[in-house]
């Protein structure tokens, strides 16, 4: 069931959201075989727009080192944090570092195109000590995830990130939580996650494959 606006802000006090997002013209390179480097744009846009829509009345975090995607977070009401380390890993850290009065943080990737559920995710209810994990369709990355902060969670993002955050949360002696949703395990990296698209999200977002 999906919280009504005034339920998720009750529930949003306690928990921020962190959106690592990548500069939109370097974005989706590999699929620079099925998609112009205007689409793959365009692309990155909707997607990270997507997302932060879905997180609305959370406090949200946007992490980046561009300046074109923070004037565009500042403009969709995200705080802006200009990423001093290198890679993904440092910038959620930094997310996190940035949101430490909050009792919870969900860190999601700018890419997935279905990200509706996110609010469902936003407003449940979970024990203090659980982390939640929501894999990509492959089971390999981790498209969300949802710690406790103040516990020493190291994220490893990159290959394999999914079973490495199970570990973690193990070693941490956490409550564990993983989602396998259709939706939310679909982010897009490669032209068969394109595939997987309802032709009709392409069409609404004018996107073509060449």
């Amino acid at each position: 069931m999906v919280d009504s606006p005034s339920s998720l802000a009750q529930s949003a006090t306690s928990i921020a959201v962190v959106i690592p997002i990548k500069a939109f013209g370097q974005a989706k390179d590999r699929l620079s075989g099925v998609l112009t480097a205007d689409q793959r744009n365009r692309l990155a846009r909707a997607t990270a727009r997507g997302v932060l829509e879905s997180v609305r009345g959370a406090p949200v975090f946007v992490v980046c080192n561009d300046h074109d995607v923070s004037d565009w977070a500042q403009t969709h009401g995200a705080t802006v944090l200009f990423q001093s380390g290198t890679g993904l890993n440092a910038a959620v850290q930094e997310g996190m570092s940035a949101a430490h009065e909050y009792e919870r943080v969900m860190i999601v990737h700018s890419d997935l195109p279905l990200p509706n559920k996110l609010r469902e995710l936003l407003g449940s209810t979970v024990a203090r000590n659980t982390v939640t994990i929501v894999p990509d369709r492959h089971r390999d990355g981790t498209n969300v995830l949802i710690i406790p902060l103040g516990v020493d969670f190291h994220c490893h993002y990159g290959a394999q990130s999914f079973s490495a955050h199970v570990a973690e949360a193990n070693k941490l002696g956490l409550s564990l939580q993983i989602i396998e949703d259709d939706e939310l395990g679909l982010d897009i990296d490669t032209p068969d996650d394109l595939l997987v698209l309802p032709t009709a999200w392409l069409e609404q977002h004018n996107i073509t494959l060449i």
